[in-house]
């Protein structure tokens, strides 16, 4: 199973999920979805947001179980 790291890559750089929605523009019930492993997909889209605003790569953010 894949998952993303959101909850720990959040925690280093001390921001909450409310943060990372205003920096990236996702709405938080999405926000919440990817932090609490709820989400089913991600898109190529939201997976370079979030990169960006966390200044991380993609194999920082996505982890397989």
């Amino acid at each position: 199973m894949v998952c993303l790291k959101l909850k720990e890559i959040l925690d280093e750089k001390n921001l909450s999920r409310y943060e990372l929605q205003k920096r990236t523009g996702l709405n938080y019930p999405r926000v919440n979805q990817l932090y609490n492993g709820k989400a089913k997909n991600i898109s190529f889209s939201e997976l370079d947001i979030l990169t960006n605003v966390l200044n991380c790569s993609i194999s920082d953010l996505i982890i397989k179980n």
